[in-house]
Parts: structure tokens; C-alpha cells; sequence
């Protein structure tokens, strides 16, 4: 059974995806409204914030949306630590070529987000716009997401 999956940090790159999920199938970019992109999780690998994406009413996050395969989503699930660094939800984000088509979809978030937001480190934010970049994002996006450099 095919799963939709919205990525909206690091798993936005291709190469990433292709060694968790090797059956991937992009579909294009989306916006998941009523959200913003939070650093709120330390990697336990490098002690740097990794991306999460929290509530908030008046921002969007932007991402790409993926489908995949049962084995693909399993592959995921253990590269997001589900169920104990990473929770899998559901989504509805706004894709097509309007961003007025409504698909459902499942994301990650972080399960205990820290207190205050965790710097990410420079190659991680260099990873995040280079796959914003390629993958056709808003370039009002990718701008907040290269402001997060300065």
C-alpha cells in the first residue's frame, strides 16, 4: 500500500531519500499550512538542532511530498527513530499547481522538543536550502531558510 509522506527537513534531498527509501517516488512540492520550521530536537550524532515543524496559525512550512512503499516507510521509520525521537502523524498539506488541492499525507515531528530551539550547524542548514533549492521551493522560503545562516 502506497503511504504520502511530506518531508521538510533533511529527507527533502535526494540522496537521502534514496538510501533510506530506494522506492521512493517524488510528486512534487507542498506547503503545510499552519505550521512554522522549528529546531527543537538535539542530534544525538552531532549535539546540533535537527528540523521539526510546530504550530503555529499565521506560517507555512514548505517540503516535498514522496510516495512510498510499505518497506519504504519502515526504512523511514527507523531513520526517524519513530516512536521515541520522531512520531509519524498525519498531515493535510496543499499541493498541485495551484496549492489549492488538499492531500493527505504523514509527516514526522519531534517527540520531546526542548525548551528553547537548538542551533542546527551550517551544513545542516546548507542541506536544507540546497534540497529547497533543487526541489523548486518558493524562493521566499528558501530566503527564511538562508537567513537562518546569518
Amino acid at each position: 500500500m502506497a503511504v504520502t509522506y511530506f518531508a521538510y527537513g533533511a529527507n527533502m534531498a535526494e540522496d537521502v531519500m534514496a538510501a533510506f527509501c530506494p522506492g521512493h517516488r517524488p510528486l512534487g512540492s507542498a506547503e503545510l499550512p499552519g505550521h512554522r520550521l522549528a529546531f527543537s530536537r538535539r542530534s544525538i550524532r552531532t549535539g546540533t538542532g535537527v528540523a521539526d515543524v510546530v504550530p503555529d496559525p499565521g506560517a507555512s512550512v514548505w517540503g516535498v511530498l514522496y510516495e512510498l512503499s510499505d518497506s519504504d516507510i519502515d526504512g523511514l521509520d527507523r531513520k526517524e527513530g519513530n516512536g521515541w525521537a520522531y512520531e509519524r502523524v498525519p498531515v493535510v498539506v496543499r499541493a498541485g499547481p495551484r496549492w489549492d488541492e488538499e492531500v493527505a499525507a504523514v509527516t514526522y515531528r519531534v517527540c520531546e522538543r526542548e525548551p528553547a530551539e537548538v542551533e542546527p550547524s551550517r551544513d545542516y542548514l546548507d542541506g536544507l536550502i540546497a534540497a529547497a533549492h533543487a526541489r523548486g521551493l518558493p524562493p521566499a522560503y528558501s530566503a527564511e531558510l538562508e537567513a537562518r545562516r546569518a
